[in-house]
C-alpha cells in the first residue's frame, strides 16, 4: 500500500491506495488542529519500519557500490520452519504494476540448502474466493496430471481491512495477501521450439484441465501466460503444465455472485465468444452466461491461434 498526505495552505488530508482500492481521511485545519498536522507528517516520514510504509520486509537486498540491488533473498515460512530463499533475479519474471487487484508477482528463487530451484507467486485473493492453494491441494491428492505442483504456502499473509481505518461504507471489498511456493517448471508456451513440443504441451494441458474439471474445479483463465512447458525431458502428461488457478470456480460450492463476476478479469484476448458477447450485455441488466469447461476450450483454441 501506499500512504500520501494531500496538503494545502489551510487543510491536510491523508489518503491511502492500496490492493482493494483506496480509502481518505476527512479534512483537518492545519491551524487550529496543529497537533494532528504534526503527528500526521512525522508519521508518513520518519516511521523506521518498513511494514508502516507499505514495504514488503520478507524481502531483503544487498546493493552493489551504485546502490543499485545486486542480490534479493524472500524469507518465508516454510511447513515448519523459517526458509530464506535466494532470488534468481532481483527482478520479478512476472508483476501486475496495478496499484488496485491481485497485484500478482512471481519470483524464481532456490533454496541455498538443496539448490532445488522453485517459482514463487504472490497474490491478493478476494475474500469470499476459494483460495489457490486450496485447489492445488486438491490436485495433487487426486494424482492430476499437469497441474503445477505445490511445495508449500502462506495462507493469509495480510488482508486490506487489516491496514485500514475503520470506514463508513457499508460494504468494502476485502483482498487477502497469500504466497504459494511452487515446483519450477519451463518457460511460457509461447516459448516453443518445435512444433511437436508445442502440440505436446497443449495436448498434456488440456488433459490436465479435464483432469480438474473431474474433481470439482474449472480454471476459468486459459491463456498463453498461463500454460507452462513441461521440465526438459518430461514423461506424456508433464510436457504442459497449467498454473495461476486464482480465478479457478470450484464446482463443488456455491459462489458469492460479487466474487464470480470476476471471472470476467483475466487475459480478454482468449476468452471464448460467449463470455465476451455477455460483457457487452451486462450494463443492460441480462444475466450474465455461465462459465463451463467449452468456454476453457475455446480459450485453448484462440492461445493456439496466436502461437
Amino acid at each position: 500500500f501506499v500512504r500520501c498526505a494531500i496538503l494545502s495552505e489551510n487543510r491536510i488530508r491523508v489518503y491511502q491506495f492500496d490492493r482493494a482500492g483506496s480509502q481518505t481521511t476527512q479534512f483537518y485545519d492545519v491551524h487550529t488542529e496543529a497537533e494532528r498536522f504534526i503527528s500526521i507528517i512525522l508519521l508518513l516520514c520518519t516511521d523506521k519500519d518498513d511494514r508502516h510504509l507499505g514495504l514488503d520486509d520478507t524481502l531483503r537486498w544487498e546493493m552493489d557500490e551504485h546502490g543499485r540491488k545486486e542480490r534479493g533473498f524472500m524469507r518465508t515460512h516454510a511447513l515448519d520452519r523459517v526458509k530464506e530463499l535466494v532470488l534468481l533475479d532481483v527482478n520479478p519474471v512476472t508483476h501486475h504494476r496495478h496499484i488496485r487487484g491481485s497485484a500478482t508477482t512471481l519470483w524464481e528463487a532456490y533454496d541455498p540448502d538443496t539448490m532445488v530451484e522453485y517459482l514463487v507467486k504472490e497474490s491478493w485473493s478476494s475474500k469470499g474466493r476459494t483460495p489457490e492453494w486450496v485447489f492445488l491441494q486438491r490436485a495433487a491428492e487426486h494424482g492430476v496430471k499437469g497441474v503445477c505442483r505445490m511445495a508449500w504456502y502462506e495462507g493469509c499473509r495480510l488482508s486490506t481491512n487489516d491496514i485500514r481505518c475503520e470506514t463508513t461504507l457499508s460494504q468494502v471489498f476485502n483482498r487477502i495477501q497469500f504466497r504459494i511456493v511452487m515446483e519450477k517448471y519451463g518457460k511460457e508456451i509461447e516459448k516453443f521450439t518445435s512444433v511437436p513440443q508445442l502440440l505436446e504441451a497443449l495436448r498434456d494441458a488440456i488433459a490436465a484441465h479435464m483432469g480438474l474439471h473431474k474433481i470439482g474445479i474449472l480454471h476459468r483463465d486459459i491463456s498463453n501466460k498461463t500454460i507452462l512447458l513441461g521440465k526438459e525431458g518430461a514423461l506424456p502428461g508433464w510436457r504442459g503444465v497449467l498454473i495461476d488457478l486464482s480465478l479457478a470456480f470450484d464446482l463443488e460450492l456455491e459462489a458469492d455472485s460479487h466474487i464470480n463476476n470476476e471471472s470476467t478479469m483475466g487475459s480478454h484476448l482468449f476468452k471464448s465468444s460467449a463470455i465476451l458477447d455477455s460483457l457487452t450485455e451486462l450494463n443492460e441488466g441480462k444475466t450474465p452466461p455461465a462459465h463451463d469447461y467449452l468456454d476453457d476450450l475455446e480459450s485453448f483454441f484462440f492461445v493456439l491461434c496466436y502461437l
